[in-house]
């Protein structure tokens, strides 16, 4: 007993001052992560949602001139039907109706079809094409349209360059919880992977300290300088 008690101490001491600040970090992003509602996390409320596409009429396919196509969608871009069609090099939008093919937005387009979308009080403060070296909360392919918009919130669309979709939204609270993401799970690149092996090791070790604690507080029951004062409470005389 006296020799699991020894090392228990040992082991719950050295692996707490190792571990003590991850499980603070932890709590501490885990507590953030439930004060907010993940639709507010992703700015849903400062963006409009597409309507439901509506087939009245058939659709008319445009020639593709033998070209091969790996992709056919039919979405809901500025609330119009558009036929977009992924060719292997690259991707094309057309009206569903009549075939012809609809040009990609320009910079100008892009600005309006994101004001269409938001739903804030902000104005626009700048527009851009990334077509390399995106910002760390854009994770999707490239080129991509980003806008950016001067409310509190700090919002940021991305929009797809052919068909001006809004692609992702991020926001001044998105940035900060994906931060407190990127803590919690240990994953300091990807910010995704929560099966990586840093944390693995790290919550093994939170393991080894909450079982060698439980031994201490065992001994500190059980053990015999707990028996010895619980020998004397019954020995002492009562009282008077």
């Amino acid at each position: 007993m006296r020799a699991a008690h020894k090392w228990s101490t040992k082991l719950h001491k050295w692996i707490a001052l190792v571990v003590g600040m991850q499980l603070l970090v932890w709590t501490v992003s885990g507590l953030f992560m439930t004060l907010f509602p993940i639709e507010a996390v992703r700015g849903e409320h400062l963006v409009h949602e597409e309507p439901p596409l509506r087939a009245e009429r058939p659709f008319v396919m445009p020639d593709f001139g033998g070209a091969p196509v790996t992709g056919l969608e039919l979405r809901s871009v500025g609330g119009e039907p558009v036929l977009v069609i992924m060719h292997p090099a690259r991707t094309m939008m057309h009206d569903p109706w009549t075939g012809a093919h609809i040009a990609s937005p320009d910079r100008d387009a892009i600005i309006a079809g994101a004001e269409a979308a938001y739903r804030g009080s902000g104005a626009v403060e700048d527009a851009r094409l990334i077509e390399s070296d995106p910002p760390g909360e854009y994770r999707g392919p490239l080129p991509v349209w980003q806008v950016a918009f001067d409310d509190p919130a700090r919002l940021r669309l991305y929009l797809d360059p052919v068909t001006g979709e809004v692609i992702t939204r991020r926001t001044r609270l998105w940035r900060v919880y994906d931060f407190m993401w990127m803590l919690h799970i240990m994953d300091y690149d990807e910010r995704e992977d929560f099966n990586n092996w840093l944390l693995r090791i790290a919550a093994s070790l939170g393991v080894a300290v909450a079982l060698s604690g439980a031994v201490l507080l065992g001994y500190r029951i059980l053990g015999p300088a707990a028996r010895r004062r619980r020998h004397r409470s019954m020995a002492s005389p009562a009282p008077r």
